[in-house]
């Protein structure tokens, strides 16, 4: 291609906040940033984090009501030919841009970037996959989706690659009105497991404050319960958490399965010591540095000792930023993009 600049249009529904949303809009940015190409598409609305987006991207929201609207996938289909590229985020937004341009000859390169959060503990294979629709170009966030298109959809290795999600780290800093000694920054929903963080300050002298959105409305209620009959409060109002971080003293992930965590970057790049269960992508590559930041099990007492032991320990405040910037600056991610659409 030479110097040629291509077409890229980066495709999600709508931009609801969350982590996977959070990297396409810190993606976009990026693309903006370095003068590639680069155009937006919405299959629903433009959503909350819409206005976190570079002014100067075009973007376009379908609008759709129904998914089987024929009307909404011709005028689809007409935006995606412009391009050479079609960036689908999440595996129904991929089999939504498939389905369109099998009807409508769409000839556009399709890449699936798989956000899935749970691969670890379901590997099996949608449906959908299988025939025609069987991803071509698969991005993974982790090395256990990347294995897994490997290994499940036998999609040739030269086609998979491996990109770890970031964030784009603020210098801003809010103070809030109260301050705890732990946070915990995650949708609310089973496989998030918040349940545990509420363990642990039944059987201790913490205190805690949870930052997350309603998944699952019965394990919210139950959560929630909870969480009142110990003084424990949930925020779902917070878009932007890096900003309060500093409030706290420890960070906590208590999720199952994870493709990132998006939040541990987080918690990295403000230089805010955190305890989290080893899983994910971001787990693997911390580890070695920060062995003392996670724990293989759930065990309340040993998180409550662990807690404790961090919570009297320093902080290696000049190693989290030469981390954050070996493995989650914003160059080096763009360099893997480039490797990938110009490959």
């Amino acid at each position: 291609m030479g110097n040629q600049k291509l077409k890229i249009v980066q495709v999600i529904d709508t931009l609801n906040v969350g982590g996977g949303e959070r990297v396409f809009v810190d993606m976009c940015n990026i693309l903006k940033e370095n003068h590639e190409k680069v155009e937006v598409l919405y299959l629903l609305t433009p959503g909350a984090l819409h206005f976190e987006l570079n002014t100067k991207i075009k973007f376009t929201a379908l609008n759709r009501k129904n998914k089987w609207s024929f009307s909404k996938m011709y005028e689809c289909s007409l935006l995606l030919k412009q391009n050479d590229i079609i960036h689908c985020h999440f595996r129904h937004v991929y089999n939504y841009i498939t389905l369109v341009s099998l009807i409508f000859r769409v000839k556009t390169k399709i890449i699936l970037h798989d956000h899935y959060g749970s691969i670890d503990v379901n590997k099996k294979v949608p449906l959908v996959f299988k025939g025609l629709f069987k991803p071509k170009t698969y991005i993974g966030v982790s090395n256990s989706l990347t294995d897994w298109a490997i290994d499940y959809l036998n999609i040739s290795k030269k086609n998979v690659f491996i990109l770890q999600n970031l964030i784009v780290k603020t210098t801003n800093f809010q103070k809030l009105s109260s301050q705890k000694d732990l946070v915990l920054v995650s949708n609310i929903k089973t496989i998030k497991n918040n349940q545990f963080a509420i363990d642990i300050i039944e059987k201790s002298q913490f205190s805690l404050l949870i930052i997350g959105k309603n998944q699952e409305d019965n394990y919210f209620k139950n959560l929630l319960n909870r969480a009142t009959n110990l003084g424990i409060e949930i925020n779902q109002n917070v878009e932007k958490t890096q900003p309060i971080l500093l409030n706290f003293k420890l960070g906590l992930h208590t999720s199952i399965s994870e493709s990132g965590p998006l939040v541990l970057i987080e918690y990295l790049a403000q230089g805010l010591p955190f305890l989290a269960y080893e899983t994910g992508e971001v787990a693997k590559i911390l580890k070695p540095y920060f062995p003392e930041y996670f724990i293989d099990n759930f065990n309340v007492e040993e998180w409550i000792n662990r807690i404790e032991k961090l919570l009297n320990s320093t902080k290696n405040s000049k190693l989290m930023k030469e981390v954050f910037e070996k493995h989650f600056s914003q160059t080096q991610y763009y360099q893997k993009l480039k490797d990938i659409y110009y490959a």
